[in-house]
């Protein structure tokens, strides 16, 4: 490496950063005065996961028969149920967010997405959920595969299981890693499909994977810039707040590049 690429190193830093900075500040600025455009929106999509979580946590407290089929049908339902409510909000969300990025006059909240709409977001989620599962499988089916073996073993020391989980532990965290990094092929994908009517889900998820070739850190260290906001969630009136100011900023950092 000569001295000029060594010293460009921080400078590439610095740029990167200041153009972060400038994302974050054209969130802020679309963000000022219409954040009560958004919340009513967010507020009925974590009403809703609050709803759908809730009633799957209490089916565990339901006595069942082993012949009862209402254990397994019910989770299912409610998988179902929560892609056909919250899939259409998601994308009103990003609808809006992408409206307010791009200054757009008149409240978000008076464009609607139709039935069609309705149908291209809950094919969406179902896709990507699908897509994410998969992938997810193909980066922990090595660590997955070994510990299955492992376990199947008759007679292993204390010692030896230790070694073997401690590593498998690592290579599953490596696995998660460069699986976070992967996915930020599929994140343009609801964006879009906000952007243009016409797209399908497969035409969105399509686009976002030639769209971000080669940027998948970049995209993904940005959104880790936000967690600490995010650890202010769990005091739960922050959200209104860190929810929408994280998705103007993702939204304008689509935009941008």
């Amino acid at each position: 490496m000569t001295k000029n690429s060594r010293e460009n190193i921080p400078t590439i830093f610095i740029f990167g950063d200041m153009m972060n900075a400038r994302i974050k500040l054209s969130a802020k600025a679309a963000l000022t005065g219409c954040q009560l455009k958004i919340i009513p929106t967010l507020a009925a999509t974590m009403l809703l996961i609050s709803v759908f979580s809730i009633c799957n946590y209490a089916v565990n407290f339901i006595p069942f028969y082993p012949e009862d089929y209402f254990f397994v049908v019910f989770p299912a339902l409610t998988l179902l149920f929560s892609i056909v409510a919250i899939a259409p909000l998601r994308l009103k969300m990003q609808i809006n967010h992408l409206l307010l990025a791009r200054r757009k006059t008149g409240s978000p909240q008076s464009f609607g997405i139709g039935f069609t709409g309705v149908l291209k977001a809950c094919e969406m989620s179902v896709c990507m959920f699908f897509i994410k599962l998969f992938w997810l499988a193909v980066f922990e089916i090595i660590p997955l595969t070994a510990t299955v073996i492992f376990v199947m073993k008759k007679s292993v020391n204390l010692r030896s299981a230790f070694v073997f989980f401690s590593g498998m532990f690592i290579l599953s965290l490596a696995g998660f890693g460069f699986y976070l990094v992967f996915i930020q092929r599929y994140s343009k994908s609801w964006f879009y499909l906000a952007c243009y009517k016409d797209f399908t889900a497969a035409d969105a998820i399509a686009e976002s994977i030639k769209r971000t070739k080669g940027r998948y850190a970049d995209i993904l260290f940005f959104k880790l810039g936000f967690a600490p906001w995010f650890l202010l969630c769990v005091l739960i009136f922050p959200a209104f707040y860190v929810i929408p100011y994280y998705k103007q900023s993702i939204t304008c950092l689509f935009l941008s590049r």
